[in-house]
């Protein structure tokens, strides 16, 4: 009997549970791992021990992710763990067991992580559109703008007072996924008040000179009743000028809508005509 032959059995009566010899493949085990990994283990016909690491090939894992970071790191393990010289199955079977339960582990984490965000994203929705509903807030959002991993998104309301303005910003910034931006909340609004005063103002938060370039474009249009907020997300990238030509842009787009707007706000409020009795 060879020497691998001799180490083989002594690993299959060691490891029975865990092993069996490869099918064809005298120099060859199939070990079964925790997380449905399975994995070949070829001994190299010259140079084991003393100058060559068995052959790892893995037959099946969970995902073909899983499967990079296995192979990788079984091998970096079994370099830097595993002595030349010495039979290395025994050594390599409990190893590859362990790199097995650390991802079984890292995966069960992650999903648990992103379950947790995905009920905490569900939570807050909710509260959203409770607040939303408890402040009477109507607000609308365009189409998104993406230019080098920067996005750039306009909101809308009707608002009739100051009052409204700062509710419609609240809400805005209540909401998670605006909040985390770069620029949340950068707004310009005109209406006229219950004394046939026009107000108007802007807000930067942050991205100087972009609520004035709004306001303009609210001017030009004759725009009353409403407030514009305009989110930038930024992708770490400088933009320069072209991050204005992007606020002008969503804000616009969004301005163009009013009419539509108006539209469907008068058809809310005006009662449906009774057809008369014959």
């Amino acid at each position: 009997m060879s020497d691998h032959e001799e180490e083989i059995d002594m690993i299959l009566s060691m490891f029975s549970d865990e092993c069996e010899r490869y099918e064809g493949t005298p120099d060859s085990l199939l070990i079964h791992l925790p997380f449905r990994f399975e994995l070949q283990v070829t001994l190299p016909p010259n140079g084991y021990p003393d100058e060559s690491y068995p052959q790892l090939y893995l037959l099946s894992c969970p995902n073909a992710q899983l499967r990079t970071i296995f192979s990788q790191e079984l091998n970096k393990r079994m370099r830097d763990e595993i002595p030349f010289g010495v039979p290395m199955l025994a050594l390599l079977l409990p190893l590859a067991q362990t790199v097995a339960e650390e991802l079984r582990e890292a995966k069960e984490k992650a999903d648990q992580a992103k379950q947790a965000e995905e009920d905490e994203e569900s939570l807050s929705l909710q509260l959203e559109e409770e607040y939303r509903q408890e402040m009477g807030i109507d607000v609308w959002s365009g189409d998104v703008i993406v230019d080098r991993r920067s996005r750039f998104v306009a909101h809308m309301a009707r608002v009739h007072s100051l009052a409204d303005v700062r509710r419609v910003v609240m809400y805005l910034r209540s909401i998670k996924h605006i909040s985390c931006a770069a620029h949340p909340a950068i707004y310009a609004y005109r209406f006229t008040d219950a004394n046939g005063v026009l107000q108007q103002d802007t807000d930067d938060d942050g991205e100087s000179g972009a609520s004035i370039r709004m306001a303009f474009l609210m001017d030009q249009l004759s725009v009353d009743g409403y407030v514009v907020v305009v989110t930038r997300w930024w992708g770490g990238i400088l933009l320069g000028p072209d991050r204005f030509k992007h606020i002008m842009e969503v804000t616009k787009n969004i301005l163009l809508t009013i009419p539509e707007r108006e539209k469907q706000h008068v058809a809310a409020a005006t009662p449906a005509k009774r057809k008369s009795a014959r």
